[in-house]
């Protein structure tokens, strides 16, 4: 009996361990609170534990587990140090959880499965990364009217850059100095080349070489998780976001004072024609696509998702009125409905294909605008800056409204997946994890 008990524990421990391992991964991924609980669920209930038994507690850093019964009761949790973003591990943990439960696999066909997952290694190489972040970067560029010398700079710019930020990561540098130091690399490359005087539109490239660096997918996730009641991650998510951005800032105005570049201008509006808007949105939703690790495979979505989504924004804002937020929400929210049917056509969870195409949409002018507008206010000429102090926080609200759309239509796109439109397939699996659930641990 006592040998019995003791195989039970440890048979327990080992699940328990299997779980935060899987856990870890998509915390380390920036899965949204909301994908980490479903999955590890998802995952207990194939294991065999009840979801009376299963307890679970997510933050930004640490996941913690208890599992309980009777007079037994077990407890573990899991640091997450690392965190990048990783869409083919969220997609490759989400069909893990699915495939388990229908072929109905061991501890060890589950634990080698695992084991794939975890060192499988970046489906695109570094050269492709770095001239993904290039890319990504001039495409917003161009969705601001930059012309094609411009464009140019703004790649060059951004692929050393973005080669400097994965060169002090390998060293582990603290984030938010990689930050900072390659923000000042980015604009100082962007901000010379408006001494070549080979570019119409000079000064785009200083704003658009960083946006590699805003963190698009946290502060979506950030919206993510305090809509779903995970206040705490996300409020976790959006304060490191915010020192991010400030980060960003700082690498910038150091840049901008050593070239005596300090005060620059460059309109949001673009002046493309709507196909080449449409294809620059494109070419900067696959760039972050790219950086993303989303599956090959579904690269042709992300272009097009960027695609619609900008060029029905733009024709909402220009066209018809509407504002900024208003806009981009309807164009998140418009592809996010689409992604509903898409992904059963290319086999992965909605979020890994509707967050790349619709980072195109964060406002990093407006954030930009916003932040070096507080560093630049001097108090001791408060009177005369009043406007100017307006004008940084009107920026600030419309970025903030825009970020908080952005979320939205992707969120409520996603609800209305899980609850209305579940195949069959995974219908039946359900099924299956309720009777398997009210079996014994």
């Amino acid at each position: 009996m006592k040998h019995e008990l003791e195989d039970q524990d440890s048979d327990l421990e080992r699940k328990l361990d299997l779980m935060l391992r899987t856990g870890r991964l998509l915390i380390q991924s920036l899965a949204d609170s909301n994908r980490i609980d479903r999955n590890m669920r998802r995952i207990a209930v194939y294991m065999g534990i009840p979801s009376d038994k299963f307890h679970m507690h997510i933050t930004y850093t640490t996941l913690m587990i208890n599992i309980s019964e009777g007079s037994r009761s077990v407890t573990k949790f899991r640091k997450c140090t690392m965190h990048g973003v990783n869409m083919s591990v969220l997609s490759e943990i989400s069909k893990l959880s699915w495939r388990a439960i229908e072929k109905n696999y061991t501890l060890d066909e589950y634990e080698q499965e695992l084991d794939r997952i975890e060192k499988a290694e970046h489906h695109y190489p570094r050269w492709l990364t770095v001239i993904g972040s290039g890319l990504a970067c001039a495409g917003f560029g161009k969705l601001f009217g930059c012309d094609w010398p411009a464009a140019l700079i703004t790649i060059v710019a951004s692929c050393v850059a973005m080669f400097a930020r994965q060169e002090m990561n390998k060293k582990h540098f603290n984030l938010y100095m990689t930050v900072t130091v390659s923000a000042f690399i980015a604009v100082v490359i962007a901000g010379s080349g408006t001494y070549l005087k080979i570019s119409d539109t000079p000064h785009h490239p200083i704003f658009a070489c960083v946006l590699f660096l805003i963190p698009g997918v946290p502060l979506i996730n950030c919206i993510d998780d305090m809509i779903d009641g995970f206040t705490i991650v996300g409020v976790t998510r959006a304060v490191i976001a915010s020192i991010t951005i400030g980060a960003i800032t700082f690498g910038m105005a150091f840049a901008l004072k050593a070239l005596h570049l300090e005060d620059y201008s460059a309109t949001l509006v673009p002046y493309e024609k709507w196909y080449i808007i449409a294809a620059a949105a494109a070419v900067a939703a696959t760039g972050f696509a790219v950086l993303f690790n989303v599956p090959p495979h579904t690269l042709i979505v992300s272009a097009v998702g960027g695609a619609v989504a900008v060029v029905l924004r733009n024709f909402l804002i220009y066209q018809a009125g509407w504002s900024l937020p208003l806009s981009s929400f309807c164009g998140a929210f418009f592809f996010g409905v689409i992604t509903l049917y898409v992904v059963h056509v290319v086999h992965v969870p909605a979020h890994v294909i509707s967050v790349p195409p619709v980072i195109p949409m964060i406002p990093g002018v407006l954030m930009y605008k916003a932040m070096t507008g507080m560093l630049n206010i001097n108090a001791t000429e408060a009177l005369e800056q009043v406007p100017y102090l307006l004008q940084t926080l009107e920026s600030g609200v419309k970025a903030g409204m825009t970020i908080l759309a952005i979320s939205l239509g992707v969120a409520i796109s996603n609800v209305i997946g899980r609850r209305y439109f579940s195949t069959s397939k995974q219908k039946r699996l359900m099924l299956e994890m309720k009777m398997k659930a009210d079996g014994n641990l």
